[in-house]
């Protein structure tokens, strides 16, 4: 078959799209991927195998078009405003709304056009944001559609982001037409799974949990060297995203009742790092660093020798409750024991597995008392990192996850 995915992002970093367009290439399938082009990606590339077009965005598109009809240069001599950047400053400017309308429809009708002219046998939507140009593209060639909700868009929108209440409605009725009209659903765990489910009914969503890649254990005490100190203390790490509701600001507060181990924040520049930061400065005893992000080779050695892994996902929202974090596989797959918020995903991995502690990531003395007693039996922490090893080993892997994209298509395709 072929396959036309969109998804509103360059796509280079977006590990779960990447990873589903490698498991169709590998299994016979032709893809292409709609993504959006920033200042550094070029408009066309290839990853993994699958071909990557990239739609510029409105801003973009007004400066090729001004380009294009740029005036002469007035004729020596000629009358010139006399103050130009006044008459600028009083010309109408586009209302945030207009403006954001205007963005919106220009991606939709970019990408529809996009997608047929690929002629594709099937196209596929990564996240509700893309589903209405994969939707329409569908209806007008006959082709099948695939719905891929990475969380619960709307309210994730709403509540974290504050998107305003006309894109809000929208996207309801995006989201329940095109989810009626896919011949397949895929989200990213049971519990988002259930939540769909109930909202729309049928299909039933197919699973697909955004596991990490199966690799070789990185040897080495990559994490101590990076922050140095005495290589017996115990190494807690959080790896990703600096942002509200992941419970960061809890965990610096719990360091000061864990003072024999030390807690390593790794992530990129945010506004919310720097908050995180300057916590980590007044820390009683010293013991947090937050360090930048890394490209994920080097990320890979420094998870390896970390003890501890954390994902604090907090209930903050409907979407964040049902979530599954991706870092968790990572800790598994590295063989660290993991430290989670109380959430119901997070207790059925630790049933699963093993390998995961729970706790309530909204108080720092409970997760201070959890980290303590994680930290304090060396023991435990080597049984729970091993078992999480064995579970990755066993099926907990991208390899073996992602290849359920390549049968869901085998079935689509008989």
């Amino acid at each position: 078959m072929k396959i036309c995915m969109f998804v509103r992002n360059p796509v280079t970093k977006d590990p779960r799209v990447r990873r589903e367009a490698a498991a169709l290439v590998a299994a016979g399938h032709q893809v292409v991927i709609i993504g959006i082009q920033r200042k550094a990606e070029a408009p066309t590339d290839t990853l993994d195998g699958a071909q990557v077009i990239r739609l510029p965005g409105l801003n973009q598109r007004v400066a090729q078009v001004r380009g294009l009809l740029r005036r002469p240069k007035a004729k020596a001599g000629a009358p010139r405003a006399a103050n130009a950047s006044a008459a600028r400053a009083s010309a109408p400017q586009t209302p945030g709304r207009a403006r954001a309308m205007l963005a919106e429809y220009h991606y939709q009708a970019s990408a529809v056009a996009a997608g047929l002219a690929q002629r594709a046998d099937a196209y596929h939507a990564h996240d509700l944001d893309t589903l209405r140009p994969a939707h329409a593209c569908a209806r007008l060639t006959g082709a099948r559609l695939v719905y891929d909700s990475h969380e619960l868009w709307i309210e994730w929108q709403e509540t974290k982001v504050g998107a305003p209440d006309w894109l809000l409605a929208q996207w309801r009725r995006t989201e329940r037409a095109g989810y009626r009209a896919a011949d397949r659903v895929i989200t990213v765990g049971d519990a988002l799974a259930a939540e769909l489910e109930g909202m729309y009914g049928a299909p039933t969503p197919a699973v697909v949990r955004n596991c990490a890649p199966l690799m070789p254990l990185a040897q080495g005490g990559a994490l101590r060297a990076l922050i140095g100190g005495d290589p017996a203390r115990p190494l807690v790490l959080y790896q990703g995203g600096f942002s509200n509701g992941r419970g960061l600001l809890e965990l610096v507060a719990a360091a000061d009742f864990v003072p024999e181990a030390d807690v390593v924040f790794m992530g990129h520049a945010a506004p919310y790092r720097d908050e995180v930061a300057a916590a980590a400065a007044r820390a009683k005893h010293g013991n947090v660093f937050v360090q930048p992000a890394v490209g994920f080779e080097q990320l890979w050695a420094y998870t390896c020798s970390a003890d501890v892994g954390v994902v604090l996902t907090q209930p903050v929202c409907r979407s964040y409750e049902l979530s599954l974090s991706n870092k968790i596989f990572e800790y598994l797959v590295a063989g660290c024991a993991v430290l989670a918020s109380d959430l119901a995903s997070h207790r059925q991995l630790a049933e699963q597995t093993g390998a995961v502690a729970v706790a309530d990531a909204s108080d720092p003395a409970t997760l201070g008392a959890a980290l303590a007693a994680l930290v304090a039996d060396r023991g435990r922490l080597a049984a729970m990192g091993a078992a999480g090893r064995a579970a990755a080993e066993a099926g907990l892997n991208a390899q073996a996850e992602f290849a359920k994209v390549a049968d869901l298509y085998a079935a689509l395709a008989r």
